[in-house]
């Protein structure tokens, strides 16, 4: 829902960094600038983050009542191969969840026939292992200023595009797998830098792709409280100070 709240970073009250000389810092600690920078400009350029305090917005969703009414009028019609378990619980003292357990003898296109006779007005549709999402921005989006955070790609946009994908083998290590590889990734088609300290020149030319204008302000924070850019990685902020030191 960024139309509504826009984004995580926009919802940051306070956090923990671990700086190049060891230091613990909080947001009074830190500084702003600090602060600022970590809010979408690559948190590992700076620190280690340690923890993040955030806004938890408070949300609804509705419609479950209307889903349960339709379940108790053709669960036990449907199909012979189709179950549908309905679980109710409180999820507060005012609202009520519902979940909807499902076992189906069959394939998915069988399925979505099954479903789409007796329920057309869900619209089910059978998704691929690999997909993408195309998330429309405005609202919010377009009312926090492109300075706010380092993430400056909000006003005049009008969706981003998710990819996602799943996949059938089971077991942690298998999970860790893909999670270490989203978390390693980087978009190095529009530029890295180079081995070592990498000077300006060479970071802005990813850098200002990622971050527009707010490219500079990262390098001015970066230069403060890493000038060694002891922090470093292929798309990391550089610092003016080690450059001038070789």
């Amino acid at each position: 829902m960024i139309i509504s709240f826009g984004l995580l970073v926009d919802h940051v009250l306070d956090a923990l960094i671990v700086d190049s000389e060891g230091r613990v810092l909080n947001r009074t600690t830190m500084g702003e600038d600090l602060f600022w920078a970590i809010r979408g400009g690559g948190g590992a350029s700076f620190g280690v983050i340690v923890s993040w305090k955030i806004i938890n917005e408070k949300t609804l969703k509705k419609g479950a009542s209307g889903l349960v009414y339709q379940w108790q009028y053709v669960a036990d019609k449907i199909h012979d191969g189709l179950f549908i378990r309905v679980i109710l619980s409180p999820l507060t003292r005012k609202t009520i969840r519902a979940k909807f357990h499902v076992l189906f003898l069959g394939n998915a296109q069988e399925l979505l026939y099954v479903m789409n006779q007796s329920s057309p007005q869900l619209g089910l549709v059978a998704e691929q292992k690999a997909c993408f999402h195309f998330n429309p921005y405005g609202g919010k989006m377009g009312e926090i200023s492109e300075f706010e955070t380092p993430f400056p790609h909000r006003a005049g946009n009008i969706y981003e595009i998710q990819y996602s994908v799943s996949w059938n083998e089971e077991g942690e290590d298998v999970a860790n797998q893909y999670l270490s590889s989203y978390l390693n990734c980087r978009d190095v088609d529009i530029g890295v830098d180079g081995p070592g300290n990498a000077t300006y020149a060479q970071a802005s030319v990813w850098g200002r792709k990622y971050f527009n204008r707010n490219f500079d302000s990262l390098v001015q924070v970066k230069t403060k409280v890493d000038p060694s850019n002891f922090f470093r990685y292929e798309q990391s902020i550089a610092s003016l100070a080690s450059v001038h030191s070789i």
